[in-house]
């Protein structure tokens, strides 16, 4: 990989064995994916639509779909050391991978940071006008923290990797610290809060895991760093599952004790504004960061843009989310980029089928079709309709991988073709 100035250079050229990463430092860059406000809302969210042990069981067990799925995606970056919208050069074809799965990738990407910007912008603004009595225009506010997130994601994986060394710890503190006091503030009495079930156990399996479903699907962007498979698993349990699980069970709990999932509003009402403002900011960079790396990989791919231009690429990429965010357009499609989660995950159902069954998870099966591949793309586009008419996003996954099982034994996948010949495999 072609590196200048210490930032990581090229996008989708694979990552070679001396550039792999231990799997702790890796665990952290994916528990600082898990840390966000979103993340919080998702417990607020089962708490007050359902019991407190139910929401955590049912909201811990969609985490549980989140770290198996991302397991087997992860394996086949790191086996390869490639991108997720490189792998899909197989499932799709290049071109369907460049003009469909990319494009989604990073639209879906792009706007989320935008989002999330957005909310640590505004958060921002207000500690200083109420704190320091400074008007921090609010335009400036997210213009100013989009581009310091941004910079992390310029600069690579290793940046990130510093990022979250840092981050985690704290956060993990402040949490503790918040929720403490929070219970000397509030008491427990919230707990015993009677609640009406507006949802059912498997919806909150579902709200679960869709809070995380673009990470979980292109887990490769991440994994291509690691050494082995078993530094894959390692990294993906111990990053995700720990602090997936924290900041569920926290925003049910504030939720309850203080009737604000937000654990940096609770820190801020409590009476210590700076930790509070702090952890929001963090828990949004270690997030957005990430968004906007991935989003850079995809736009290279999507784009034709020269492989070595990948810092330039994710500069324009979390720009465009800035400012979509920053002038207000971005809140008006949150539906919009939701809805793209019905198409994210029968992506990462189709790619496994292909890896694991038809190329029998070796990697000297895989390789790149040219143009598109209707067998994976027709198979992505079943599973899509499925998922969106039981309106359960993670079905995507399970259909798009039977429905590709069941049409390429009738239409062969163009991924068994290698050549102009068979592989040896199918012509057995």
């Amino acid at each position: 990989m072609e590196k200048k100035n210490n930032a990581e250079a090229n996008a989708l050229t694979p990552i070679g064995k001396n550039e792999r990463k231990s799997w702790i430092s890796m665990a952290f860059v994916q528990a600082g994916i898990c840390v966000c406000v979103p993340s919080f809302l998702e417990g607020a969210l089962l708490a007050e639509a359902m019991p407190v042990w139910p929401a955590i069981i049912s909201g811990t067990l969609g985490y549980v779909i989140v770290v198996v799925v991302m397991s087997i995606l992860g394996m086949m970056g790191c086996d390869l050391g490639m991108a997720s919208c490189t792998l899909t050069k197989s499932t799709f074809g290049d071109k369907g991978g460049r003009y469909i799965v990319s494009l989604i990738f990073a639209i879906n990407l792009i706007g989320w940071f935008g989002i999330q910007n957005g909310v640590c912008g505004e958060a921002f603004t207000n500690f200083m006008s109420e704190y320091a009595g400074i008007e921090v225009p609010l335009v400036v506010s997210n213009i100013l923290w989009g581009i310091i997130m941004l910079l992390t994601a310029v600069f690579g994986m290793s940046a990130l990797e510093k990022l979250d060394y840092v981050s985690i710890p704290f956060l993990i503190v402040v949490m503790a610290l918040g929720t403490y006091l929070a219970i000397k503030e509030y008491g427990m009495s919230g707990m015993g809060k009677e609640v009406t079930q507006t949802m059912s156990f498997l919806g909150g399996v579902g709200l679960s895991f869709n809070f995380y479903a673009v990470g979980t699907i292109t887990a490769a962007d991440i994994t291509r760093f690691q050494k082995s498979r078993k530094d894959t698993i390692k990294s993906v349990v111990w990053g995700v599952f720990p602090m997936g699980v924290i900041t569920l069970v926290l925003g049910v709990l504030l939720t309850k004790i203080a009737d604000n999932y937000d654990i940096s509003m609770v820190l801020i009402a409590v009476g210590i504004p700076v930790f509070g403002v702090l952890a929001l900011i963090l828990s949004t960079w270690t997030t957005n960061s990430t968004n906007a790396y991935s989003a850079g990989l995809d736009i290279v791919m999507a784009l034709g843009v020269p492989d070595h231009r990948r810092r330039e690429v994710t500069i324009i990429a979390g720009l465009v989310g800035t400012v979509l965010g920053a002038v207000g357009i971005l809140n008006h499609i949150e539906g919009f980029l939701s809805f793209l989660s019905f198409l994210v995950c029968p992506v990462g159902g189709v790619m496994m089928a292909d890896y694991w069954i038809v190329g029998k998870g070796k990697a000297e099966n895989w390789h790149p079709v040219k143009g598109f591949n209707w067998t994976g793309v027709a198979s992505w586009a079943l599973g899509a309709i499925i998922a969106y008419l039981f309106k359960i996003e993670y079905l995507g996954i399970l259909a798009g991988f039977v429905i590709y099982l069941i049409v390429e034994k009738f239409v062969p996948s163009q991924s068994r073709v290698a050549d102009g010949r068979l592989k040896e495999e199918k012509a057995s």
